[in-house]
C-alpha cells in the first residue's frame, strides 16, 4: 500500500510539473525569431521581456486555477523563464546588462498572479481580469500620443512608472523610454523620469507579490469548508 501510494504521489507531481512547464510556455511567442535582413534573423530581448511582462500575472492566476501550488511549481515557470531570457540575452546583438532581474520582476508579477487568483476563488476570469489590467496599464503611456497628443509630462511619467512592461523591460536594463514604441508616443525625450533599477525593483517586486499569494492564500483558506484538506 505504501509503494502505491508512493508511486501516486510521484504520477501526480510528474503531471503537475508537466502542466508548469506548459504554463511556461506561454513565454514562447516572445522568443520568436524577428527579421533583420534578407537573410538573417534572430530572436529580440526586447520582445520577451515586454511579452513576459503582459504574461506574468495572468500566468500566475492560470496556475491557481489550474490547482499549481506557487512552491514548487510555479518556481519551475519562473526558473524556465529565467533560462530562456539568459539564452536570448546572451545572444542577441542587443545589451541587455541585467537579465535575470527583468526576469525576477516578470516572477513577482507572476506570484502576485497566483494570489490574486487564488482570491478570486481560482477562476478563468481572473486570468482575463489580469491580463485586461496589465495591457490597459501598458497601452496608457503611448495610447494618447498614437491617437494625436501625447500626456503632460507627469501624467506619462507616472503612466510609465505603472506599467509592467516598464517595469519589467527597465530591471533587465534596456533603455525603455528610448525604444521606438515609446520615444515618439509618449513624448519621453521631455520626461525627467527615472527608469526603474532593477537591483531595487526586481526585490521589492518579489516581496509584493509573494504577500499577495500569501492573502490569498488565506483567503482560500478562509473559504475552504471545515474538515476539507484540498491542498
Amino acid at each position: 500500500m505504501e509503494a502505491s501510494e508512493r508511486s501516486e504521489r510521484d504520477s501526480k507531481a510528474l503531471r503537475e510539473l508537466a502542466v508548469a512547464l506548459g504554463v511556461a510556455a506561454a513565454a514562447l511567442p516572445g522568443a520568436l525569431p524577428v527579421a533583420r535582413g534578407a537573410e538573417s534573423a534572430e530572436s529580440e530581448p526586447l520582445f520577451l521581456f515586454v511579452w513576459l511582462a503582459l504574461i506574468a500575472a495572468p500566468s500566475g492566476a492560470a496556475c491557481a486555477a489550474l490547482g499549481l501550488r506557487a512552491w514548487p511549481y510555479g518556481a519551475a515557470v519562473v526558473g524556465a523563464w529565467s533560462a530562456l531570457a539568459t539564452a536570448i540575452a546572451g545572444t542577441s546583438e542587443r545589451v541587455v546588462p541585467t537579465p535575470l532581474w527583468g526576469v525576477l520582476c516578470a516572477g513577482g508579477l507572476f506570484v502576485g498572479g497566483v494570489g490574486c487568483g487564488l482570491a478570486l476563488r481560482r477562476t478563468w476570469g481572473a486570468v482575463g481580469a489580469l491580463a485586461f489590467v496589465g495591457l490597459a496599464l501598458s497601452l496608457m503611456p503611448i495610447a494618447p500620443g498614437i491617437l494625436g497628443t501625447p500626456w503632460p509630462s507627469e501624467l506619462a511619467s507616472a503612466a510609465l512608472d505603472a506599467a509592467p512592461v516598464s517595469l519589467v523591460v527597465e530591471a533587465s536594463g534596456i533603455d525603455w523610454m528610448r525604444t521606438a514604441g515609446i520615444y515618439d508616443p509618449a513624448g519621453s525625450d521631455r520626461l525627467a523620469r527615472a527608469p526603474w533599477s532593477g537591483e531595487l525593483a526586481a526585490p521589492v517586486c518579489l516581496v509584493l507579490g509573494c504577500a499577495l499569494w500569501g492573502l490569498g492564500a488565506l483567503l482560500a483558506r478562509a473559504r475552504r469548508p471545515q474538515g476539507s484538506h484540498t491542498p
